[in-house]
C-alpha cells in the first residue's frame, strides 16, 4: 500500500476536512456485494472510538485552538501530556475546576434519532464548531489542541514558528504521535495537507520544516487557505491587512520551497467575482464556514480522489512531477464546478468554471502548462462536452489528463446549499492546473511587499511579527523569482 498522512491546521481547513472525511465515510459498503470506489486502508487505520472499541479511523492530525474542538477537546493528547507533567512536578495540594461539557451538537442528536428524522436533510443544523457534523471517529493521537492562550498566533509568522517548536517540545508531536502515524503504514507515500494562512501559517512552515528534516523523499500535497486582505486593495497604512498579506506572502514562499505540489485558496470574502458561477447552481452563506468549507471540501476531495480510487496507480509524487513538469511552478490552481446541470454543453463548463485559487475568469484562457480533471457523474454526451471544452487549451495528453468517477455523495452532514432538491449524490468537476496565470496574484503579493519593504513607517508591523526590513526585501526578490518561473512577462502584470 501507499499510505497517506493527512494535515489539518486551522478553523477552516477542519471545517473543509470534517466535510472531506465524512465524504470518506459515505463510501464504506456493508453489504457483502457492494464493492466500495476507494481503498480505504491508504486513508485510515484501526483505531480506537471513544467507547473504547477497535474502529477504522483517520491516518489525520488536526490542529486547532483548543476551544475550536468542541467536545473532542476532551481527547487531545495535550491536555494529558500537561496533566502528566503536573502530576511529576507539582508535590503540593491540587485543587481541580472543571467547566460544564459542552452539549451533544444538533446534528448527533438528530443522527442518534434524538431529534425528528424527518429534518435531518431539509434544514441546517446548529454548527457550533467543526465537529458538531463530524461521521468519523478520530483516534486520540490525531486531536492536536492549541492552548488558547495563545490567540496572538494570528498572522504572527515567528510566533507561530515559536508555537509549534514548543508544542512539540511539550507533546512530543514528531517523536510520539506523528512517528506513530508513519509506523503504521505498510509504505508511507507522503502528506496531504490542509491548513489556515492567518493562524496557522508560521506553524505550518515549522511542521514541515521538521518533517522535511527527516522524509526528505517524501511527497506533500498542500492546500493553503488565505486570509481575506487583498494585496491589490490595500493601504500599508492598514496594520491588520499589512501584517496578514505578509503573512501570505511568507506562506507561498514555504510551500514553494518545502511542498511539492501547492494549491492557494482565495478566502470566501474574495469569492465576489465567481459568485455570479456560482450562483446558478448554489444558495449559500459566504460567511458561514460550514457553507463555504463544502463547497472547497467538494473540490478538493474530488480532485484527490484518483489517490484513493481502487485499481489506480496514482500517488502524490505523481500528481506533483505532472503538474511541475517544468521544475518551476509548484504553486497550481484548484477550480471547477458544483453542482454541474443536466444536460451540460460546452458552453456550460465554459460559463460555469470557477478558478478558486485566482478569482478570474478562466473562460478563454487557452494558455496552461498542465490539468488534471476529475468529473463526478457524467454522461456521455456530458463527457463530449467536457472533452471539448478540454480542447480550448490545445493540452494533449499526457501534460491534460481526465478521469471520470461516479457521482459526488451527499451525506446529510452536507450543508442545504443547493437552489433545487437536496440530493443524496451531485454531478460535478475538479481540477488541479499549473497556468501562467498563477503569477498574476503572486505579481500582486510580490508589489505589496517590496512597497511595504520601502516604508518606514510599516516597522512596527515588521517587528510585530519578528521580521526586520532585510527579511522583507529578501520576500519580495523571492516572490518576482516565484513569478518568473511562470514565464509572464512583467511588462503584462497588469493585465488580467
Amino acid at each position: 500500500m501507499r499510505e497517506i498522512i493527512y494535515i489539518q491546521a486551522g478553523s477552516f481547513a477542519n471545517y473543509v476536512g470534517t466535510h472531506f472525511w465524512n465524504t470518506q465515510e459515505s463510501y464504506f459498503t456493508y453489504e457483502d456485494d457492494d464493492e466500495p470506489i476507494v481503498n480505504h486502508d491508504l486513508s485510515f487505520e484501526e483505531g480506537r472510538s471513544p467507547q473504547n472499541q477497535p474502529t477504522l479511523c483517520p491516518r489525520l492530525l488536526t490542529f486547532d485552538q483548543k476551544s475550536n474542538f468542541g467536545t473532542l477537546a476532551k481527547t487531545s493528547q495535550a491536555d494529558t501530556a500537561t496533566d502528566a507533567s503536573l502530576d511529576t512536578t507539582w508535590q503540593g495540594r491540587v485543587v481541580c475546576e472543571t467547566q460544564d461539557p459542552i452539549p451533544q451538537s444538533e446534528y448527533h442528536a438528530r443522527l442518534e434519532g434524538e431529534l425528528e428524522e424527518g429534518n435531518l436533510e431539509r434544514t441546517d443544523p446548529n454548527i457550533r464548531y467543526w465537529s458538531d457534523y463530524s461521521r468519523v471517529f478520530f483516534d486520540r493521537k490525531s486531536i492536536q489542541a492549541i492552548p488558547d492562550a495563545l490567540e496572538n498566533i494570528q498572522a504572527g509568522w515567528s510566533v507561530g514558528q515559536d508555537l509549534f517548536q514548543r508544542y512539540n517540545e511539550d507533546t512530543e508531536l514528531m517523536e510520539g504521535a506523528f512517528r506513530l502515524l508513519v509506523e503504521n503504514c505498510d509504505n508511507f507515500q507522503g502528506l496531504q495537507m490542509m491548513h489556515d494562512t492567518p493562524s496557522f501559517g508560521g506553524f505550518s512552515h515549522a511542521f514541515l520544516t521538521s518533517f522535511r528534516d527527516e522524509f526528505l523523499k517524501a511527497s506533500t500535497l498542500n492546500f493553503s487557505f488565505l486570509s481575506g486582505a487583498d494585496p491589490n486593495h490595500a493601504g500599508i497604512d492598514n496594520f491588520l491587512d499589512t501584517k496578514r498579506i505578509i503573512n501570505d506572502a511568507l506562506c507561498l514562499q514555504s510551500l514553494d520551497q518545502l511542498s511539492d505540489i501547492s494549491f492557494p485558496i482565495l478566502n470566501p470574502s474574495r469569492w465576489s467575482a465567481l459568485e455570479s458561477n456560482l450562483s446558478q447552481g448554489l444558495s449559500y452563506n459566504k460567511n458561514s464556514l460550514y457553507h463555504t468549507s463544502g463547497v472547497i471540501s467538494s473540490l478538493v476531495e474530488t480532485a484527490t480522489l484518483p489517490l484513493r480510487l481502487k485499481g489506480s496507480r496514482e500517488d502524490i509524487a505523481m500528481i506533483a512531477d505532472h503538474l511541475n513538469w517544468r521544475k518551476c511552478s509548484r504553486l497550481g490552481q484548484l477550480g471547477g464546478i458544483v453542482p454541474l446541470p443536466f444536460s451540460a454543453t460546452e458552453g456550460t463548463f465554459a460559463n460555469m468554471y470557477c478558478n478558486f485559487s485566482t478569482g478570474l475568469s478562466n473562460k478563454d484562457e487557452r494558455a496552461v502548462f498542465a490539468r488534471r480533471n476529475v468529473t463526478r457523474g457524467l454522461q456521455d454526451q456530458d463527457l463530449a462536452a467536457f472533452d471539448a471544452w478540454c480542447d480550448i487549451s490545445s493540452l494533449q495528453e499526457p501534460l491534460d489528463s481526465s478521469i471520470h468517477a461516479p457521482a459526488y455523495p451527499v451525506p446529510t452532514s452536507f450543508p442545504s446549499i443547493f437552489r433545487h432538491t437536496r440530493p443524496t449524490s451531485i454531478r460535478m468537476a475538479s481540477s488541479l492546473v499549473t497556468a501562467p496565470s498563477t503569477s498574476i496574484p503572486l505579481m500582486g503579493y510580490a508589489r505589496f511587499v517590496e512597497q511595504t519593504a520601502r516604508m518606514r513607517r510599516s516597522d512596527g508591523v515588521l517587528m510585530s511579527m519578528g521580521l526586520e526590513n532585510d527579511d522583507v526585501k529578501e520576500l519580495a526578490s523571492a516572490l518576482w523569482e516565484i513569478v518568473d518561473g511562470y514565464g509572464n512577462d512583467r511588462m503584462d502584470e497588469g493585465n488580467g
